[in-house]
């Protein structure tokens, strides 16, 4: 009796039981997989360059040894624009920087000649273009700090329109131009100072149908969710002994820019 009352006891308790009872199935976790972006990310940037222009410009004249600039010939810009593009996926990026600038100024160059001095008025206008194009390859990323080895080529081209204006002569007209391939090697980084500021740079140096041409650019950054905003400071430089226009040619100054990305 004691056995039935048992057993009954026992079935009624499995019974109300329910599912509590029911044996635990293994809960299968699906693990997280972080989404990693392989896609192509792009930066347009648009600068306005206070441009300064030393320079050394040789002019041959009829009748005479070659005049000399002494540089700093320029008075104003007439135009001037810069932007650059840059495309970017993994490690591999590349650059596009364009510069265009209309210049126009003057000077007088004066030389002894015996016992006198003969003073040479020059009056100038300039159209340069610089055009550089590189391919990147990033060799340090720490999150906060970024370094790229690039290497590419620059066209540049200056066209002058000059005026010599001798006492005894009427105005010379001339119109000398210059072309200019070089190949270029350098560096392209940037640093965080924090979440919003930082400092991106970038430094080449080259050769080929010039002696030596070189640029260096460093800018303060700020991070807006629209894009970036950049003041920086650039020099341009190029070296060429052999041609009877440019000895050598300088363009420096302040920019300031955004940056869009995309």
């Amino acid at each position: 009796m004691r056995k039935i009352i048992t057993g009954t006891l026992l079935t009624y308790a499995l019974a109300t039981a329910g599912g509590d009872i029911a044996p635990v199935e293994e809960q299968v976790v699906a693990p997280v997989v972080a989404e990693v972006s392989n896609g192509w990310e792009h930066k347009l940037a648009i600068y306005g360059w206070a441009a300064s222009f030393d320079g050394t410009l040789t002019y041959s004249i009829p009748g005479k040894d070659d005049v000399e600039s002494d540089g700093g010939v320029i008075d104003k810009l007439d135009g001037v624009f810069m932007g650059a593009y840059e495309l970017r996926k993994d490690k591999f990026s590349f650059l596009a920087d364009v510069i265009y600038l209309g210049m126009s100024g003057g000077e007088t160059i004066a030389e002894d000649i015996g016992q006198g001095r003969l003073e040479t008025t020059v009056a100038q206008e300039f159209d340069a273009w610089v055009l550089s194009f590189y391919g990147g390859y990033n060799v340090i990323d720490t999150g906060s700090a970024k370094l790229d080895i690039i290497a590419g080529m620059r066209y540049f081209s200056l066209d002058v329109e000059a005026s010599i204006d001798l006492p005894v002569l009427a105005p010379i007209p001339l119109s000398p131009s210059f072309e200019a391939y070089d190949a270029l090697i350098g560096v392209k980084g940037s640093f965080d100072i924090n979440e919003n500021w930082y400092v991106p740079y970038i430094f080449d140096i080259g050769a080929g149908d010039s002696d030596l041409t070189w640029q260096a650019q460093a800018s303060i950054g700020y991070r807006f969710g629209w894009g970036d905003v950049l003041a920086t400071y650039r020099y341009l430089h190029y070296e060429k002994d052999d041609l009877k226009l440019v000895e050598d040619f300088d363009l420096y100054g302040p920019k300031v820019g955004v940056v869009f990305h995309f």
